[in-house]
C-alpha cells in the first residue's frame, strides 16, 4: 500500500476515533549535494570540457549574435545563450564551449550524488533549458549577498530547486544494482589515487579481474578504470581550488610519478592545465 493511501485510511480512521500514527519516508538513499565552484565571468575561448559535475549557467549579458554558443558533442546539438536563458549540463557531457567577451554567466558548478561517482544526471545526454528573466535576476541578487556563506547556501538551494524542476525521467543506471558495488565506490572515492589498479577494485569485490571488469561495465556502462580516472581528476580538480594546495603538491598527495604526468592527466581530462584551472577559477578560490 502506498504512503498516500496509508495516509488516507488513517484520516478516515481518525474522523471515527482519534488515534496517534506515523508514516515514516525511508531516508536511506538521498541525493548528496557538493558544491564544487561558483563564478562570475566574461572570458573568451574555444575549448572542450567533459567536466566530472554539473553545470548550471545563468546568462546575464549577451551583445549581439553567437556572444557564447555550445555544442554538444554527443548529439550535435548547439545552442547560443541570451540574457535570462539558463542551462543544466549534464555531469560528463562533452561539450565545445566558444565564449566571447560580449557574454557574461554565473555559473554554478555542482554534484547531486547517489553514490561516490554516481550522479543523479550520470548517463543523461542533453542539455536542459529554461528562460527565465526572474530566475536570472534572483542569481544577480543572490551574487551580491555580502555573506559568502549565506551566498553559497542560497546558490545551492537555487541550483536544487532548478534540478527539481528538471528532474531526469528516469535514472541511466539501476540503483539496486549499484549498491552491491558500495564497497567499491567508497574505496575510490576515500582512498584511491594514481596507483589504485582495477585488479584491486576486482579484490575488494572478492571476483576475478576479468568478472569485475564486466560486470562493473554493464551496471555502470562505463569501464572501471575510465570511472576510477574520473573519481581521481575530481579529487585533483577539488585539491587545485585550495590556494594552499600547488600543482606540485597535488601531483604527490595523488601519488602520481611526476608533476609533467599528472599535468598531462589533468588537460586529458578537462581540457586545460592545471595551472589555468586554477587561474579560471581564482575567483571562487578567493
Amino acid at each position: 500500500m502506498s504512503d498516500q493511501k496509508i495516509i488516507a485510511k488513517a484520516y478516515d480512521t481518525m474522523e471515527k476515533k482519534h488515534i496517534p500514527f506515523s508514516v515514516r519516508v525511508p531516508v536511506n538513499r538521498q541525493a548528496r549535494f557538493t558544491m564544487v565552484a561558483l563564478f562570475r565571468e566574461s572570458v573568451e575561448f574555444i575549448r572542450d570540457y567533459t567536466l566530472p559535475f554539473n553545470l548550471i549557467s545563468v546568462c546575464i549579458r549577451s551583445e549581439g549574435a553567437n556572444a557564447s554558443v555550445v555544442r554538444n558533442l554527443k548529439t550535435n546539438e548547439e545552442y547560443s545563450s541570451e540574457p535570462g536563458v539558463i542551462t543544466l549540463c549534464p555531469c560528463n557531457l562533452s561539450q565545445r564551449y566558444h565564449h566571447t567577451l560580449r557574454n557574461e554567466h554565473i555559473a554554478i558548478h555542482f554534484k547531486l550524488e547517489l553514490f561516490p561517482g554516481v550522479d543523479v544526471f550520470s548517463g543523461q545526454q542533453h542539455v536542459y533549458f529554461e528562460r527565465s528573466p526572474e530566475m536570472m535576476h534572483e542569481v544577480q541578487e543572490i551574487f551580491e549577498t555580502e555573506d559568502p556563506v549565506l551566498k553559497i547556501s542560497r546558490s545551492q538551494e537555487f541550483a536544487l530547486r532548478f534540478c527539481h524542476r528538471h528532474w531526469p525521467e528516469y535514472y541511466a543506471f539501476e540503483i539496486k544494482e549499484m549498491q552491491r558495488f558500495c564497497d567499491v565506490l567508497w574505496f575510490i572515492r576515500e582512498k584511491a589515487d594514481a596507483s589504485t589498479s582495477v585488479a584491486e577494485l576486482a579484490k575488494i569485490m572478492h571476483m576475478p579481474e576479468s568478472s569485475f571488469f564486466r560486470e562493473f561495465h554493464e551496471v555502470f556502462n562505463i569501464s572501471p578504470k575510465k570511472f576510477l580516472q574520473q573519481e581521481i581528476f575530481n579529487k585533483a580538480a577539488q585539491l587545485l581550488l585550495m590556494p594552499e594546495v600547488s600543482v606540485k603538491l597535488t601531483a604527490a598527495q595523488l601519488n602520481f610519478s611526476n608533476e609533467f604526468y599528472f599535468s598531462h592527466f589533468f588537460k586529458r581530462h578537462s581540457g586545460v592545465s592545471p595551472k589555468k584551472y586554477r587561474e579560471t577559477h581564482t575567483d571562487s578560490i578567493q
